[in-house]
C-alpha cells in the first residue's frame, strides 16, 4: 500500500506541475496581435428552441471588433419564439443574416445538419461554429483569428468561461476544468506541427475553409453526437494542426440551467466521448477512483487508526491546491472546489448512464429530437 500511495503521490504532483504549465502557455496566446491582411471569417450559430439566450447572443456577436466577418443564423425549426427574435434583431442590423432551416433528414443529427446548411451558404475563408447559449466579448473572433495566424494552425478552439448557477453546475463544472487544463498536456497539442491529441469544444470551433472541406464538411459527422471531437479527429487525421487558446476571457457558456438538463445534456455524449470503449470507461473509472477518491479515503482511515498522516495529507492537499488554482483562475466556487469526491462521483455517474445508454440502445431526448444511442 506504501508503493501506491507513494506511486499516486508521484502522478499528482506531475498533475499540477501540468497544470501550472499549461496555464502559462494558454495565458501566453491571449489577444497577439493582427499584423497581416485579415481573412473574411463567416460566423455560423444554430439554433433551435433558444428563445432564453438568442438575443444576447447575437448581438455580443455584431459587436466583435474584428473587420471582416459576416454572421448567418439558422434557426433549426424552433418551437418557441427564436426564429420572430432573429428577424427583430436582423431588422435592425444588416449585417446578420437568418435563415430558415430545412427539415431534418433522417440520417442525421440536428445540429449536424443545421451546422451543414451554415456552411453551404459561407463565404469566408474561416468559419467559426458556435452555439447560441454563448455570449461573446468583442474581442472574441480577432483573438481566436489572431493565435490561429500566429501558429499557422488549421483549427482553433477555447475553452471557454463556465457559468454556473445551480448547486449541479457548481458541482459538476470543476470537472471540466480538471479533464482540459490537469489531464492534457497543451504544450503538447499547440507546439508540435502535427496535432497528438484531438481537442475541441463545440461553442468555438473556428476552421479554415479549405481544411473544412478537406475532411469532408458535416457530411462526414452527420451521425456524431460529439461534433467538436469528431472534427478534431478529422483535421488530426488530415494533418492539420490544432490551436488551444485560454478563452474564459473572450467568451462564456451556461451549458445548462437544471440538474436533469445536465444529467441528460452529458449523459447523451460522455460514453461516445470516449469513442464507445468499455476498456476506456472501466480504466476512467480505476483511475478517478485512486487519483481522486481514495486519498480521501486514506486520510480517513489515517485519521481512524490515528497513524500514516503524511502521504495522504500531501495527495489531499494537492488535490484541493489544484482545485483551489482553478477556481482562482476561472471564478468558479471556492466552497465547492473542496469538494472534489462529490465531483467525481457526479462525473462517473453520468458516464456509467451514457454507457447504460449506450449498451441498452436506448434513445437520447435532445432539443425535442430523438437520437439512437448505440
Amino acid at each position: 500500500m506504501d508503493s501506491l500511495n507513494v506511486s499516486i503521490l508521484v502522478i499528482l504532483v506531475f498533475l499540477l506541475l501540468n497544470l501550472l504549465k499549461n496555464l502559462t502557455i494558454l495565458d501566453d496566446q491571449e489577444n497577439p496581435d493582427l499584423t497581416e491582411r485579415l481573412p473574411l471569417v463567416s460566423i455560423l450559430l444554430p439554433a433551435r428552441n433558444e428563445e432564453r439566450t438568442i438575443r444576447k447572443c447575437v448581438e455580443s456577436l455584431l459587436t466583435q471588433d474584428y473587420p471582416h466577418f459576416e454572421l448567418i443564423v439558422l434557426d433549426d425549426n424552433s418551437t418557441d419564439k427564436t426564429y420572430e427574435i432573429l428577424q427583430e434583431i436582423a431588422e435592425k442590423h444588416k449585417k446578420l443574416k437568418v435563415l430558415k432551416g430545412a427539415s431534418l433528414p433522417p440520417d442525421w443529427h440536428g445540429k449536424n445538419w443545421a451546422c451543414h446548411q451554415l456552411s453551404q451558404r459561407a463565404k469566408g475563408k474561416w468559419l467559426l461554429f458556435t452555439d447560441a447559449d454563448t455570449v461573446h466579448r468583442p474581442c472574441s473572433v480577432s483573438t481566436a483569428m489572431a493565435s490561429g495566424l500566429k501558429n499557422a494552425s488549421d483549427f482553433v478552439t477555447c475553452i471557454p468561461r463556465l457559468e454556473a448557477r445551480t448547486w449541479s453546475e457548481h458541482i459538476y463544472m470543476p470537472i471540466i476544468h480538471v479533464v482540459f487544463y490537469v489531464l492534457i498536456p497543451f504544450y503538447l497539442l499547440n507546439f508540435f506541427g502535427v496535432s497528438r491529441i484531438p481537442f475541441a469544444m463545440g461553442p468555438f470551433m473556428l476552421i479554415k475553409r479549405k481544411m473544412f472541406y478537406a475532411i469532408g464538411g458535416y457530411e462526414r459527422l452527420k451521425n456524431s453526437l460529439i461534433d467538436d471531437l469528431s472534427m478534431a479527429k478529422a483535421v488530426k487525421e488530415n494533418k492539420g494542426k490544432i490551436t488551444v487558446f485560454d478563452g474564459s476571457s473572450t467568451m462564456k457558456i451556461r451549458f445548462y440551467t437544471s440538474f436533469r438538463e445536465l444529467w441528460n445534456g452529458f449523459s447523451k455524449n460522455s460514453y461516445e466521448a470516449i469513442e464507445k470503449k468499455p476498456y476506456y470507461a472501466a480504466g476512467i473509472f480505476l483511475v478517478s477512483y485512486f487519483l481522486f477518491i481514495y486519498p480521501y479515503l486514506s486520510l480517513w482511515h489515517a485519521f481512524e487508526s490515528n497513524h500514516g498522516y503524511l502521504i495522504p495529507v500531501v495527495q489531499v492537499g494537492i488535490i484541493c491546491m489544484i482545485k483551489i488554482i482553478l477556481a482562482l483562475r476561472f471564478r468558479t466556487s471556492l466552497f465547492c472546489a473542496l469538494l472534489n469526491p462529490l465531483t467525481v462521483i457526479l462525473a462517473l455517474l453520468i458516464l456509467f448512464n451514457s454507457l447504460r445508454l449506450c449498451l441498452f440502445k436506448k434513445k437520447v431526448e435532445w432539443k425535442e429530437r430523438y437520437y439512437p444511442a448505440e
